[in-house]
């Protein structure tokens, strides 16, 4: 009897220390699991963070916009001596805007810019652009248009002097040219008959110096 007694107990023990095995060996592979995923997930602190690839797919845009600039440089004292003809102005603005050629009156669709003391100065490109025309007019004299982009052109009239040619790239700012008088108007004196036109359609350059031509 005590030897059954005794088997049955070794028996017991050895079941119990089998399923503790089991039960250890399966805790240790669930933790060991744990860890092996968090090392994964977690960067050694000495292992270096490349930077992301750029992608190649979304070409990046570096074009600079040009705002309109002065046609002349920003330091000259200057005065607008034939104002571009608004429905909506100033019966002033409207007045200034009349170009008297003999006895009749013309209304004007630009800007007439002088310097102050009446003498002649260089005339810039307000845009960068392609020249595309050089020509001279029996009333407004030598003049030269400038393409652009956004569809825009700019006009210059009343040169004395030209010193580009049809076809010729300027950037912003390079001299195209010398201000001189015009027949249609003398009564401006030595001036620059500045116009700006969008989509051909004639646009007050006044209110487009220091603009965005993306915003126009």
């Amino acid at each position: 009897m005590k030897e059954w007694i005794k088997k049955i107990n070794e028996n017991k023990f050895q079941f119990f220390f089998f399923v503790g095995v089991i039960a250890f060996l399966f805790v240790s592979l669930i933790v060991v699991g744990i860890v092996g995923d968090n090392q994964v997930d977690t960067p050694d602190d000495n292992t270096p963070v490349l930077p992301d690839e750029p992608d190649d797919e979304q070409p990046t845009n570096t074009e600079t916009v040009e705002k309109v600039a002065l046609p002349f440089d920003v330091n000259m004292e200057y005065e607008v001596v034939r104002k571009f003809y608004d429905r909506n102005g100033t019966k002033e603005d409207q007045e200034k805007a009349l170009i008297k050629y003999g006895s009749s009156y013309r209304t004007s669709v630009g800007t007439s810019y002088a310097k102050k003391d009446d003498s002649a100065f260089d005339v810039l490109a307000s845009l960068s652009g392609t020249v595309l025309e050089v020509k001279e007019n029996p009333l407004y004299g030598n003049y030269v248009v400038i393409e652009h982009k956004d569809n825009l052109k700019t006009c210059y009239y009343g040169l004395s002097e030209v010193t580009v040619t049809v076809g010729s790239t300027v950037n912003q700012g390079d001299k195209i040219g010398v201000s001189g008088t015009t027949e249609i108007d003398a009564d401006a004196g030595n001036h620059v008959y500045f116009q700006v036109l969008k989509n051909n359609k004639h646009v007050n350059p006044e209110n487009l110096i220091d603009k965005k031509t993306t915003d126009l």
